[in-house]
């Protein structure tokens, strides 16, 4: 079976993005990576759920349901008490 891994999907490389600026601007404010950082894994996560190949749903939503969810927490985190 070959697992297709789209490279250039554009929801994936806004997700990648907004990590690497959460990265950047941690440096300054730390509310605002972790807030980056969770928006993009939970992009990241939303995306990859919903291109699972046939076979892997169980396996795959476990995996990337866990970064959409922390990625969801982080965002939380961040934005609570803000």
């Amino acid at each position: 079976m070959i697992i297709n891994i789209p490279l250039f999907s554009p929801p994936l490389l806004v997700a990648a993005a907004l990590i690497a600026l959460g990265f950047i601007a941690y440096v300054l404010s730390a509310r605002v990576g972790v807030a980056l950082i969770g928006a993009g894994s939970l992009i990241m996560g939303l995306v990859a759920i919903n291109d699972l190949p046939a076979g892997f749903e169980a396996q795959g939503l476990a995996l990337f349901g866990i970064s959409a969810v922390v990625g969801g927490w982080m965002m939380y985190v961040a934005v609570k008490n803000g």
